[in-house]
């Protein structure tokens, strides 16, 4: 297989077009080098194997443990929850290590592809994946629904309504703490950030304010919820009765098959590699929520860090700390440097990222992908990501923290997506993403709430406006533009 194809794959674009032919000696190698990476990764495999839902929380302890310790600084935190697990813990302890070992749903889903393909050839393109969503307790789609909840539990007061939608979030968040109405639901939401207060918007980067500091972006998602009349519970529960009317339709285009009546060994086949699949689909996205407390718990040491030195002078603004390396931060500890050593520094570092931020960044280097289909001015080609079509208003939001204003029913067109964003899918009827694949986060999100999706679509926010119609088509990757704001 060409590097080319490699990459389409990894891309998930497309895959069904190619045909690789078999080498016997680079089989027998790939064998050689399978069996040396069981070896090597086996016990992980096993050990992560059919694990209770919540096996994970235990890394919350772990993580508490790691921050009330003031001998371990900001560095000692990252190795300390990331680079050097203790191998006889419970596996729960290392989300990263469980992280790793998640992709083997890719596998299983190929599997139940070929073999739907081959028992049933009429089923729909994308049944592989449908029959695999729904998966129940993950965090991210749990967390969607715990702002709706939230939503839910402020319209039992109409002052709280009042404050969150009369006044912009930061605001409406510090009337309602210097209100006793609204104690109930303060504590509601003190309840949902000590699950989900260490993730935000970027959480990756370290310098990403979490919720649990500011939760002012809940606050914007739970207004927009407060101004729709969309029912995400009832909507889910009808994605669920038309996902069950789908597996009752599989069993029953398997039964003419010989002896399946009898023993009905296909359907416990299917069964299996989709109970398999889901496992592993939920292990991926629930172990990326616990290692990114990991990145928390850096930030907190940080942030210490970064109060001790501002109070002595040693850094003039919040958030410079985030433009140093650790040497040149421990330099500042110890007065080996001092803030005219390092302003310069930061100043540059900041214009860099600033300027990068600004790029988008290269699908592959040193290799020429196929070109897309030429667009049409009506038209944006990207990839299916969730299947089915749906035509609507656009609405494009480029950041939930600061711009959450979906209306019911309206397709949400975003750059990109990341937890931060599962609470917009609750109430959007379709997504459009210019940047991800058929594994990004917007489209595992979008086929647990069976609601089509186009990812990779270059352009989206720039040639899609608020208020333009479109038609999404996340089986075949295609957006409709059908017109524009002003018509």
């Amino acid at each position: 297989m060409k590097n080319e194809q490699i990459a389409q794959l990894a891309y998930l674009s497309n895959p069904d077009e190619f045909k690789p032919v078999l080498s016997i000696p680079r089989a027998v190698l790939l064998t050689c080098i399978s069996y040396l990476a069981y070896l090597t990764f086996g016990v992980l495999f096993h050990r992560t194997a059919q694990m209770p839902n919540d096996f994970m929380e235990s890394f919350r302890i772990r993580f508490h443990e790691v921050v009330e310790n003031n001998a371990i600084d900001a560095r000692g935190a990252l190795e300390a929850l990331f680079f050097k697990p203790r191998f006889f813990e419970p596996v729960g302890n290392m989300p990263l290590l469980v992280n790793l070992s998640a992709p083997r749903y890719i596998l299983l889903m190929g599997v139940l592809t070929r073999l739907l393909k081959w028992w049933i050839p009429s089923v729909r393109t994308d049944a592989a994946s449908y029959l695999t969503s729904g998966t129940d307790e993950i965090l991210s789609t749990d967390m969607g629904r715990r702002i709706w909840q939230l939503s839910v539990e402020a319209r039992q007061s109409p002052e709280v309504v009042e404050t969150i939608t009369s006044h912009d979030p930061k605001k409406a968040y510090s009337l309602l703490r210097s209100n006793p109405g609204a104690r109930s639901f303060l504590d509601m939401l003190t309840q949902f950030l000590a699950v989900h207060g260490h993730r935000t918007l970027k959480e990756f980067e370290i310098n990403s304010v979490r919720w649990e500091e500011d939760p002012t972006p809940i606050i914007a998602m739970i207004r927009n919820y407060l101004q729709s009349d969309a029912d995400p519970i009832q909507a889910e529960a009808r994605v669920n009765q038309e996902r069950i009317e789908f597996i009752n339709d599989v069993k029953l285009k398997l039964q003419p098959k010989p002896l399946e009546k009898l023993f009905g060994f296909r359907w416990r086949i299917i069964q299996h590699l989709r109970n398999q699949a889901k496992y592993f689909i939920r292990l991926r996205e629930n172990s990326r929520f616990y290692h990114i407390m990991a990145f928390f718990a850096v930030r907190k040491k940080v942030i210490v860090i970064e109060t001790r030195l501002l109070e002595e002078g040693k850094l003039k603004c919040k958030d410079d700390i985030f433009y140093l390396d650790w040497d040149e931060i421990v330099d500042l500890q110890q007065d080996r440097l001092n803030w005219r050593d390092v302003e310069e520094k930061i100043r540059e570092r900041r214009m860099d990222f600033i300027r990068l931020s600004k790029i988008t960044p290269a699908k592959t280097f040193g290799i020429e992908l196929p070109e897309k289909p030429v667009e049409q001015a009506d038209q944006i080609f990207g990839q299916g990501a969730s299947p089915g079509t749906y035509e609507g208003i656009a609405r494009v939001v480029m950041d939930p923290g600061t711009d959450a204003e979906l209306h019911s029913g309206e397709i949400l067109i975003a750059p990109y997506t990341d937890p931060a964003w599962t609470p917009l899918f609750l109430i959007a009827n379709a997504a459009v993403v210019e940047v991800g694949s058929y594994l990004s986060h917007a489209g595992t999100i979008a086929r647990e709430y069976g609601m089509p999706c186009v990812v990779d679509a270059e352009d989206c926010t720039r040639r899609i406006k608020s208020g333009d119609r479109i038609k999404v088509d996340g089986t075949n990757g295609l957006v409709s533009l059908l017109g524009a704001k002003d018509a």
